[in-house]
């Protein structure tokens, strides 16, 4: 084909392009993607969808396209009442509030979307009393892989950074503020698998696991009711032998069973009790406590309300031999007795005499004018003397001078 016919060829192209886009309107398409969406040009009326019929809208025109692209809306909300997380603060968060509710979602997702704002009007409403928040699974790929996100969204529980159930009810914002109440309240789990079972045993809980016979039974129903006197304890059934086994519960035991794994010593306590309410919970009381606890205003109300026998030592801070003896005493009476240590972080001072109303006033403004120091030092200087006397008096054997006394 020679020059001139190449170039026919090509002008007639061009014209008939011309008359294409200048009869046709062009339409202009959004597509979501994550954090807002790009926007396509089409001659034709009709756009196929990319993936389904939510994730590609048509604006009116062009003219639309212009006045909107310096403001085009987030693909999802970012207020800050649902928290974002990501592989940096997502243990940190856990780790740090009793129950948290996490949503992995995609940003392209329709239903992602429409979760969004129920999610946020359920965040606002509990902020304070528990923390939902929400992980970018598009953008945060080895976080969603790690807890096997396979569909969006995927909404998680937990309870002291233990994941203890997957949220599949409604998805307005007043069912999930229901749900995370009822939780809240305590509440009855279920575990099945092994893998779940490893999770529980190196969780930062305690953890109380029933052996039972049926999943759905009166057992489940006391077990429950128990659950609900103890909000500081998760509470877990299973009718899988392999799952008892690794609580170490004899597989051939006869059910129903139950274990309890207090969380700092994760020493595990078996119950041999009459499987009613008020048993387990004399038992959960008795053996949720860690063996050694430091007294503190926070775990005053733990220390008063149980109804063991108190061991108290009186111990410095850098005393860490005769906190280490305490220790071993605690474990051996753990469930019988509690070991309180009380943990002195300032100097205190002894009244030398006679407790008498004269002696009690002096000690009191002595100690106001910082002069009990000063006693103090004294005192123990003198102590230094005599006993420098007393070495000074004995007798010296014969292979040895005064030097190595």
């Amino acid at each position: 084909m020679s020059t001139k016919a190449h170039l026919l060829a090509l002008s007639t192209t061009i014209f008939l392009l011309f008359i294409v886009f200048r009869l046709s309107p062009f339409c202009v398409y959004k597509i979501d993607y994550d954090g807002g969406y790009v926007l396509c040009v089409s001659v034709f009326k009709k756009f196929p969808p990319i993936s389904s019929r939510d994730t590609v809208a048509p604006l009116d025109s062009y003219e639309s396209f212009k006045d909107r692209k310096y403001n085009l809306p987030p693909a999802i909300d970012e207020k800050e009442d649902a928290v974002n997380l990501s592989d940096k603060n997502f243990s940190d968060v856990l780790a740090k509030n009793q129950h948290v509710m996490v949503a992995f979602y995609a940003p392209w997702c329709f239903w992602s979307k429409k979760l969004a704002p129920e999610y946020e009007a359920a965040a606002t409403e509990l902020k304070g009393k528990a923390v939902l928040a929400k992980v970018n699974a598009i953008n945060e790929i080895e976080l969603a892989k790690r807890w096997g996100i396979q569909g969006y969204p995927t909404i998680y529980f937990f309870v002291n950074g233990v994941h203890v159930d997957t949220y599949y009810h409604d998805r307005k914002k007043d069912a999930i503020v229901n749900y995370i109440k009822t939780k809240m309240a305590g509440d009855l789990y279920t575990v099945m698998t092994t893998e779940n079972a490893e999770h529980l045993l190196t969780a930062q809980s305690t953890i109380a696991l029933g052996f039972l016979n049926s999943l759905k039974g009166l057992e489940g129903v006391v077990l429950a009711a128990a659950s609900k006197l103890h909000p500081d304890v998760l509470f877990f059934q299973t009718t899988r032998a392999d799952v008892a086994k690794m609580f170490l519960i004899d597989p051939e035991i006869k059910r129903p069973a139950l274990v309890l794994l207090e969380k700092e010593s994760k020493q595990l306590s078996h119950f041999d009790g009459s499987f009613t309410i008020s048993v387990i919970d004399d038992f959960i009381s008795s053996n949720k406590i860690p063996p050694m606890i430091t007294y503190s205003r926070e775990t005053t109300p733990l220390i008063l309300n149980s109804p063991l026998k108190l061991l108290w030592l009186f111990a410095a801070v850098h005393d860490s031999e005769a906190k280490s003896i305490f220790q071993e005493t605690a474990r051996a009476f753990k469930g019988k007795v509690i070991a309180v240590a009380s943990i002195r972080k300032r100097k205190k001072y002894v009244l030398n005499g006679e407790l008498t109303l004269s002696n009690v006033k002096s000690f009191a403004l002595d100690f106001l004018g910082d002069k009990l120091r000063n006693q103090q030092s004294k005192t123990a200087l003198s102590q230094i003397q005599l006993q420098q006397k007393l070495l000074a008096r004995l007798p010296v054997p014969d292979m040895m001078t005064k030097e190595a006394i």
